[in-house]
């Protein structure tokens, strides 16, 4: 039974948190719908900015979840500087059990979210209050998901510590350019998603706490994404 998945990203990256979301339902891609809003933009202003428009598109939709993504864009190194986070980009898991983090991202997203979430009542057998909205801000770029994800698959390549170096030089190092394009997240990007198994995808979990805090949410909201019809 397909499942569609609102999403809202930068650039290319629908693509492949469609891949990893894929992985973490162990669920068929193909079988995944992603509704993306219309238009392509860059930048977290964007994004923040386009909440309210997209979770409305995505509710009136019937996705069966929405996911909002926004790197967290931090850009130090931290072996070299010591420290656990680049002060200017706070790490929402080194915060959240003492509260929402006015600099976080991923607390500024959910912020948003909830904002948005009070109007979704127009749908009697989709009630916003329940519908899943997962919060996605890979720790400092996705980029740094897939050098951990290149090091699991192909050890002595990538990096398993990612989530800890400048992202500055990421997709170079991904991708020989320093931007990618469609082709290059379609022919490198996806195909490493793709091989990942159970045990692969733990570890991934394990070396990246910003994919473990997604791979958390999807796991808490599996019934809900699996088993709500359509609607409308």
């Amino acid at each position: 039974m397909p499942i569609r998945v609102g999403l809202l990203t930068e650039g290319h990256d629908h693509l492949i948190l469609r891949a990893y979301l894929a992985k973490l339902l162990r669920y068929d891609e193909d079988e995944i719908e992603a509704d993306v809003p219309d238009g392509s933009g860059d930048g977290w202003q964007w994004v923040e900015r386009t909440v309210d428009r997209a979770l409305r598109r995505f509710y009136a939709r019937c996705a069966q979840v929405a996911i909002l993504a926004m790197d967290n864009d931090g850009n130090l190194d931290l072996r070299s500087v010591g420290g656990q986070e680049d002060p200017k980009r706070p790490r929402h898991w080194l915060h959240a059990e003492s509260g929402l983090h006015a600099e976080c991202r991923w607390c500024q997203l959910h912020n948003s979210a909830e904002n948005t979430r009070q109007a979704l009542n127009w749908l009697p057998d989709k009630p916003g209050a329940a519908w899943p909205i997962l919060i996605v801000v890979p720790v400092e770029s996705i980029e740094a998901w897939l050098l951990i994800t290149r090091a699991i698959l192909q050890p002595g390549t990538g990096s398993l510590h990612a989530e800890r170096e400048q992202r500055s030089s990421f997709k170079m190092r991904l991708y020989s350019r320093p931007a990618a394009t469609l082709d290059d997240v379609r022919d490198i990007a996806l195909p490493m998603i793709r091989q990942l198994n159970a045990d692969q995808l733990q570890s991934l979990s394990d070396h990246s706490q910003s994919f473990a805090n997604f791979a958390e949410q999807v796991e808490r909201h599996r019934d809900e994404i699996l088993t709500s019809p359509f609607c409308g």
